[in-house]
């Protein structure tokens, strides 16, 4: 099974894509990385082994259209599998061998895995409880085969506004193509967060400039905050 793993990139220091990319090339099998710059490409990657490197304008939208440009093209060359992986995250050095092995024993035709979340500095701060594939699968977490491929669509024809919340777009394209997923229990995913909710999620209060996604009385698609602007603004906690 060819595996293909997409990951735009935007301004993330070389260190952090290294340690993304490498998490990338310990995969078992046959597994290649498309990183796909928004506007700003780092030229170190060129030579990166078992890296497909793709360089596209800056799309300011989240990195959506940079997941679509890459998925589409890892299905028009033929790849089996298509993964998601933000370039600040890791797998453990099992992901996609346990996504590999799920499907080969289920048929399912999308696979979730279970995430740890972090904090920046590198603290756990524990398994996630809201991307268990029943609520809401988050992009990092998901193992798609070829049935599953128009779903991608999603990163790419949907309501510019809609990007800040784009992973929730993609979730419902997931559940309305009906495809058949089974959730992986075992955490192989490593999700490094800024957001509010995943301090309150772990019973910690969250820093004043993590970050909270939400939408205000009267408007129609969400906005992103500081804790501290939500704070004074009324608002206890968001996502």
């Amino acid at each position: 099974m060819r595996v293909a793993v997409i990951s735009a990139y935007y301004k993330e220091p070389l260190h952090v894509l290294r340690k993304c990319h490498e998490s990338v090339f310990a995969q078992a099998g046959n597994v290649t990385h498309f990183m796909v710059a928004d506007g700003f490409p780092v030229s170190d990657i060129d030579s990166w082994a078992g890296v497909v490197h793709i360089k596209i304008p800056n799309h300011a939208d989240y990195g959506d259209t940079p997941r679509g440009v890459g998925a589409a093209c890892a299905a028009a060359n033929g790849f089996d599998a298509i993964c998601f992986l933000d370039a600040d995250n890791w797998y453990e050095p099992n992901h996609v061998e346990t996504m590999r092995m799920i499907v080969d024993e289920t048929g399912a035709q999308v696979v979730t895995a279970t995430r740890k979340i972090l904090t920046v500095d590198g603290r756990m701060l524990g398994i996630c409880k809201e991307s268990n594939s029943v609520d809401f699968n988050d992009t990092n977490c998901y193992f798609l085969t070829r049935p599953a491929f128009p779903a991608c669509a999603a990163w790419l024809f949907k309501d510019a506004r809609e990007s800040i919340s784009g992973d929730r777009v993609f979730w419902n394209a997931v559940q309305a193509g009906g495809y058949m997923r089974f959730h992986s229990i075992e955490p192989t995913v490593n999700y490094v967060s800024t957001l509010a909710f995943h301090y309150e999620m772990f019973g910690e209060i969250p820093p004043d400039d993590s970050k909270v996604i939400a939408k205000l009385p009267g408007h129609q698609h969400f906005q992103m905050f500081s804790y501290a602007q939500y704070k004074a603004m009324g608002g206890a906690r968001g996502r």
